[in-house]
């Protein structure tokens, strides 16, 4: 009997009971599409952070303090002294309403220092940054992100109309781009001279943006920055009411968590095609049962054992191979609706794919040969005596 004529009987005999092959398939259908969602969620999620962090810069350091009375202009100083500091923005932020025409919204009100531009380099969607303060001084300027325009109605048309910040009236000169996640939960850019009027005081910050001049430096002047400020506040241990972020070391550190949790995802998701490869043997064996005088009748007119096993084999892998590439395209259609509603990049990782078809015909495989071999051992004459 040629490995044709196997296979093709083989499929007849799962098309014969097409709803008891679905069935049969559902554990490792389930089981597929739980790994292929699961892996591509957390991919999308952590790329899209990863993104969000790589263009704040890979170049740059956050230092922020754990009190508003902590950090002050001759910190910033100090800092922008250092060896490999290209130059610093200070910044001191609270929350507070900004309203447009009848519309109002809660942000993060947040006063810059004049470098604050050139340091983080926001991306604006419509109109310019704040003015030079050399010039404007404490000017009543806001710079709005995205989102806080969406919130208020505002669109870029509107550059140059008044809005309120905090109760105080602000010309509105410009429009971030949250893309590059700036202000993404709402945010208003003021010159620091006017928030220093309005909320924070003089000389304290709340944090300092710094721009390193060399990216491979920037571990280095990560610890100078350390040492610095605990020298200058007379800090010993490594306790301190303030913390430096290098957003490089954020970047790699979400890598690794991207690759722990796929790993341990992928592991949780592998335990329902395992349950699924348990419910395919279990079918099996009872099919064995039920066509024990099917192939009785096979043997007796020159079917040898191994012609059994393989249809049987070949069985069991179509159903776990059928029920993975169902799997699979339920898993592609749950991950790409979880990243439209959540806003991230729909990513495919082909090594997923391959992981999940293999796995899912290794099922097949496994929990298909003890019922293949059951099958082959039985006598011709048992098989055709059995009731």
């Amino acid at each position: 009997m040629s490995g044709f004529a196997i296979a093709r009987l083989a499929l007849q005999r799962i098309l014969a009971a097409r709803v008891r092959s679905f069935l049969t398939m559902l554990g490792v259908i389930i089981g597929v599409a739980s790994l292929v969602a699961l892996t591509s969620i957390v991919n999308g999620a952590i790329s899209g952070i990863t993104g969000s962090l790589s263009a704040l810069g890979s170049s740059r350091i956050t230092v922020s303090a754990q009190s508003d009375t902590y950090l002050t202009d001759a910190d910033d100083a100090a800092i922008a002294a250092l060896p490999g500091v290209a130059q610093t923005s200070g910044q001191a932020a609270t929350r507070g309403t900004v309203g447009f025409g009848a519309q109002e919204t809660t942000a993060s009100l947040t006063g810059v220092s004049p470098t604050y531009a050139e340091v983080a380099a926001p991306t604006l969607a419509a109109g310019a940054f704040l003015p030079d303060w050399a010039e404007a001084g404490d000017s009543r300027t806001a710079v709005i992100s995205s989102a806080t325009a969406d919130a208020l109605g505002v669109r870029g048309s509107d550059i140059g109309r008044t809005i309120t910040v905090a109760g105080s009236d602000f010309l509105l000169v410009g429009i971030l781009d949250d893309a590059q996640g700036f202000g993404a939960d709402g945010a208003v850019y003021l010159p620091l001279a006017t928030a220093r009027g309005m909320f924070a005081a003089t000389p304290y910050l709340g944090t300092i943006t710094v721009e390193v001049d060399d990216p491979d430096r920037i571990e280095e002047v990560q610890a100078a920055i350390n040492a610095t400020l605990k020298a200058r506040h007379s800090l010993a241990g490594d306790d301190a009411p303030f913390s430096v972020t290098n957003f490089a070391a954020l970047v790699s550190t979400l890598a690794t968590v991207q690759a722990t949790l796929s790993l341990l995802l992928g592991g949780i998701a592998s335990i329902s095609l395992v349950v699924g490869g348990i419910g395919i043997m279990n079918i099996m064996l009872v099919s064995v049962r039920e066509r024990t005088i099917e192939i009785g009748i096979r043997r007796a007119i020159g079917a040898r054992r191994r012609h059994i096993l393989t249809q049987f084999i070949i069985e069991a892998t179509v159903l776990s191979l059928t029920g993975g590439v169902i799997g699979l395209g339920l898993g592609i259609g749950v991950s790409a609706i979880v990243a439209a509603l959540g806003g991230w990049a729909f990513t495919l990782e082909p090594a997923t794919f391959a992981l999940a078809l293999g796995f899912s015909a290794l099922v097949g495989i496994v929990f298909g040969t003890w019922p293949a071999q059951v099958a082959a051992r039985l006598q011709p004459v048992d098989a055709l005596r059995f009731e």
